[in-house]
């Protein structure tokens, strides 16, 4: 290599550059170390990129080091050319950077996929869930009687009715037919049970059926009310309105189910309940126990069966069943995110279970006050006495209380197990019913419904009275 002074000026890439500053001795590469530079390293460089022009200021002095033996100096420089600059730096990162966005690519692929893999869980459960209740529509409409004995066969196993001996004392009345139980004067347990359960009921379907019809038409009217000119003039937009008006929604679909002739069944089991589903329409299921253990009178068999007839208006079932289909997907999808390739699935598994029964006994809970103010409405509207029937709620606590299923104070365990009660405290109801017995009671309706219902009901018992004469 040769040694130049500092008045000399150096050539770099083919280019002379200028050089300033103090006489320094510098060391210049030679031909043989030229091809060294592939591997140099810039390093200690300040570099500002002008606007005006592709160049490089270089502001401070550069080091450069040539692997792996030699290094050589340059002096403060002026403006040179990028191209120069490239065969000292540019050259070693032009790989490196196409490197870096080929795995941008492949990362943002990944991200992608891992996306969609992901969402199409919910939709292979919609499918399945979407797939199955086709099946059993076009079961059902195959052989609806088939379908019908064994969906109610399921439904007495519910409530402890499940050996055929019990099956064949389980009655069934339509309704209408109580007038003929009644002129069979028979006085048997079971049979004193589904009288009064059969005229109870179809009061209580009667004034439910009317109360829901006029609820439908205030929304009607309501929504009508707000809709423009244009909308109600023509006959199609107008019914898409109405269909998209969840108040209408709502009310057509309590219509839809409680319009019909009702069953009214008593089954013989030990465990007190009263209910109606929806997969068995206009019916009321009642168990012998629950007369046996807290009814003793008509007027409280009404405000039961009228809390029962609540829930099937309000759409109470069907908004649990989408509540519990909404839950089942998420637990899936979280499921899947399990990082551990299964090990965590156990405890997700709990803790997403206790989410679950904590969420759906919250709005279980709500479900039953909302259903207890309107079965009230309803018991009233059907002429009973609401004050005494709401005693058959603290009936239920003392039952509670003494089997140890409820406490009277919620304190400890015992108030933190209470977020999983799918009922508020028996004692909770009967004081907010007997309160509202005060407002709700039959003689509000004494002039409208209550008399209504009374001249259906003597118009019904003269053609039995006159039969018997």
């Amino acid at each position: 290599m040769a040694l130049i002074g500092m008045r000399m000026a150096p050539r770099i890439c083919g280019r002379t550059v200028p050089s300033f500053g103090p006489p320094l001795v510098h060391r210049i590469p030679s031909k043989s170390e030229h091809g060294m530079l592939v591997s140099v390293q810039r390093f200690t460089t300040t570099a500002q990129r002008t606007s005006s022009s592709s160049h490089y200021f270089m502001a401070s002095t550069t080091r450069w080091r040539l692997s792996p033996l030699t290094s050589f100096e340059l002096p403060r420089l002026s403006l040179y050319h990028r191209p120069c600059l490239a065969k000292f730096s540019t050259s070693a990162a032009k790989p490196s950077n196409a490197a870096n966005q080929a795995s941008r690519q492949t990362w943002k692929w990944r991200i992608i996929a891992r996306i969609a893999f992901y969402l199409r869980i919910p939709f292979l459960v919609l499918s399945v869930y979407g797939i199955g209740y086709q099946q059993g529509i076009i079961d059902y409409s195959r052989e609806p009687e088939n379908m019908e004995s064994k969906l109610l066969e399921t439904t007495l196993a519910s409530v402890g009715c499940t050996s055929p001996e019990d099956r064949e004392k389980v009655l069934i009345a339509r309704e209408g037919e109580w007038r003929n139980m009644l002129s069979k004067q028979q006085t048997h347990g079971r049979m004193v049970m589904m009288h009064n359960a059969s005229i109870v009921g179809e009061k209580i379907v009667t004034v439910a059926q009317s109360y829901v019809k006029d609820k439908l038409m205030d929304a009607v009217k309501d929504a009508t009310d707000r809709m423009p000119p244009e909308v109600l003039e023509n006959e199609r937009l107008l019914y898409d309105a109405l269909e998209m008006n969840e108040e209408v929604d709502l009310w057509t679909k309590a219509r839809r189910s409680m319009e019909g002739p009702w069953r009214f069944i008593l089954i013989p089991s030990p465990i007190p309940n009263a209910f109606v589903s929806e997969i068995l329409p206009h019916r009321i299921f009642m168990t012998t126990a629950l007369f046996e253990a807290f009814v003793e009178s008509q007027d409280e068999l009404a405000l039961v069966l009228g809390h029962e007839i609540s829930h099937l208006i309000l759409g109470h079932s069907s908004a649990r069943n989408s509540l519990e289909t909404s839950f089942r997907t998420i637990e899936i999808l979280l499921l899947s995110l399990d990082p551990s390739e299964g090990l965590l699935s156990l405890a997700f598994m709990s803790f997403l279970a206790s989410c679950r029964s904590a969420i759906g006994a919250v709005q279980s809970r709500e479900n039953e006050r909302s259903a207890d103010e309107l079965g009230i409405k309803l018991t009233a509207m059907a002429c009973y006495d609401t004050q005494a029937a709401s005693h058959v709620f603290y009936k239920m606590h003392k039952h509670n209380v003494e089997s140890g299923m409820e406490s009277s104070k919620k304190v400890g365990w015992s108030g933190l197990s209470s977020l999983f009660d799918s009922h508020p405290p028996s004692e909770e109801r009967f004081r907010a019913l007997l309160e509202e017995s005060r407002e709700e009671n039959r003689e509000k309706y004494s002039e409208t419904s209550c008399a209504s219902l009374k001249k259906i009901f003597l118009n019904a018992i003269k053609p039995s009275s006159d039969g018997g004469n």
